[in-house]
This record gives structure tokens, sequence and C-alpha cells, in this order.
């Protein structure tokens, strides 16, 4: 934050909480948008680059003492880390302070060429640092980097004490045309972990295992067909319900932690089961959900979004389903 003042809980203000999020530049952002004053430039020398605070208090009462238009600071975002009281926001809330098109009060001379965004939380203290902040900033800055078209790097996504860091204040004088220097700041401090968060912006390539593959394990009594037009590469393995414990698996090695999406591609036809039942393995223990595999083959299909430790991800397609029909196991996509 540029003007550094402690923030209690009882120092200003909550926000409303009826701020809105229809209006947000960024979807998933609530609007809170500075209203009755303007603390912010209508024109700079483009968003170059996006600046990571840490705001030395917290998310309700930071947002809304940033709100104040007695107080010469802005920011465009601000995040929340964790919920500190009852009626508190939720981890991971975002707020809109100022439009993206304009140029926040948030760092001096990097103002008119970058965006900013305050965090919940104390330099001196990672307890705010949470995962549900880490990934929604990330998304959050994923957003700016490919708005205004600037690398998913470290010399483009910075901190407000980037000053300390000898090769990109190199980089930022020949590049983003600012005098790297004129912050005084050190934030987020020692404790943001830039390793883990550049990683959430700049996710993995997703993994995808095909019945084809090593990480593919199924009884002989799945067979293979090759029939379908809308099946995943040569082939796929299908069974006739039963209830028996005959699972077909999928397993994904090496996958950092974190939130993935899960899909399962199917050919479908209509002797397929309504209600296939695939068990995914996640960071909580197992979840079953059951797809209609009569419906949407050919494409990759949402199964749910869950957290995985890191290691192996593992799906598992059962037969135990309404007998009569066949479970189609085909492929399964992993996407961090």
């Amino acid at each position: 934050m540029n003007t550094k003042q402690f923030l209690t809980l009882s120092s200003v203000s909550l926000v409303g909480a009826s701020a809105a999020l229809a209006t947000a530049d960024y979807g998933p952002a609530v609007d809170r948008m500075i209203t009755g004053c303007s603390k912010w430039y209508t024109s700079g020398y483009g968003h170059k680059f996006a600046v990571v605070h840490s705001m030395e208090g917290y998310y309700l009462t930071g947002t809304s003492y940033l709100r104040r238009c007695d107080i010469s600071a802005s920011c465009h975002y601000t995040v929340n880390g964790k919920t500190d009281y009852a009626g508190d926001a939720a981890p991971g809330e975002i707020s809109q302070l100022v439009r993206e098109a304009y140029y926040a009060w948030h760092a001096t001379c990097w103002n008119q060429h970058s965006l900013g965004t305050e965090h919940e939380g104390f330099v001196g203290n990672p307890a705010w640092f949470t995962d549900a902040m880490y990934q929604a900033s990330a998304l959050l800055h994923r957003h700016f980097a490919d708005k205004f078209g600037f690398a998913k790097d470290r010399n483009h996504i910075v901190g407000h004490g980037e000053k300390s860091n000898a090769a990109w204040c190199s980089y930022a004088s020949a590049n983003l045309g600012i005098n790297p220097y004129c912050n005084t700041h050190t934030d987020p401090g020692p404790y943001w972990n830039w390793t883990y968060f550049m990683s959430l912006i700049n996710p993995p390539a997703p993994v995808i295992v095909d019945n084809s593959n090593a990480g593919f394990t199924a009884s002989s009594a799945w067979a293979t067909g090759t029939a379908a037009g809308d099946k995943y590469g040569a082939n796929y393995r299908w069974r006739s319900t039963q209830a028996v414990s005959d699972p077909a698996s999928w397993s994904a090695s090496n996958l950092p932690a974190g939130t993935y999406k899960i899909y399962a591609w199917w050919s479908a036809g209509s002797n397929r089961s309504t209600a296939a039942p695939y068990i995914v393995y996640h960071s909580g223990g197992s979840t079953t959900v059951t797809m209609n595999q009569q419906a949407n083959g050919g494409k990759w299909n949402l199964l749910g979004t869950f957290n995985l430790n890191a290691g192996t991800g593992k799906v598992s397609l059962s037969c135990w389903a309404p007998s009569g029909y066949v479970v189609v196991a085909d492929a399964i996509k992993w996407v961090r």
C-alpha cells in the first residue's frame, strides 16, 4: 500500500455487503469502485506490468480505507486472505476499486505504467497468505497479462519492494520506462511465495491419460472397442454394467499439489449407461460423480473441480450401475 497505516478491524467501517458483482471489469470481482472522488490517472503509458502489495491490514477494512477520498492512495483490486471474524468475506474474494482502463495511485512513479493489487495481510506474518488468496490472485494476474499483453513472468508481475532485486531494476530501467528505485516499501515481503504464485499464473500443461496409455488399468472383462467415431484416440474400453467391483482406472503421476478441473471423454451411444459412476480421488478422499454416457460423446466433460495433493491423481470408472447397459472407459484429463 502506498500510504502505510496499520488497519485494525475497527479503524474504518466495513464495506457494504450490498456491493454488486455485475459491473466489475474482472468477472469474479465484487464491484466496490471508489466513488465521490477520482483517485486515479485517466491516462498513462500503458499497463506494462502488475504490482503485488500487502495492505498491512484486513481485507474489508483495508478496502474501505482505500475507498476514502481523504486518503491519497488507491489500487485496482484488493484480495482477501482468510475469514477473520463473523460476517467477514470469504477467503479469495476480490474487490475492484479502480477501472482497469485507469491508473491507480499505488506505487508512486510506477503508477502510470502498471496495475496494482492489495492483498490482505502483513509483511511480517504469512498467516493471511492463504491458498485461496494465491489461487484467486493468480487468476486475476493471468487476466491482467492476457488483457494487456505483457509476459507472465517476474519481470512483469512484481512486488512493491522489487527495488531490492537488482536484475529486475536493470530490466525495468531498460524496458519499462520507469525509475525502479522510486518506491521505498518492502511488501509483500519475505513470506510471499513467489514460486508457488507464479506456478499458478503459469499452470502446467493439461495431463491426459487415454485408455491406451501406461497410466490406465482395467481387467480383461473390459473389452476393447474401435467402432465409435467419437472416441479419443484409436480405441476405448467398455464393460457391461454389473453389481461387482471391477473398475477401470486412470492414474497421472507427478502432479503438483493444487486445484484441478478433471474431465472425462467417452463415446456416446444408446446402449451406454445414463449413470456411469466415476470415482475421483482427491485430497479430501474420494467423490463419486455419475455421468450420462448416452449424451455428450466426443468431447471433454467436466467431472468437477478438486484439490489434489502432490503426487498421483487417480480416477476410476465403476461398472456398478443399473444393469442392461455398458460403461465406456476412454480418457481422463487433469487441468490445473
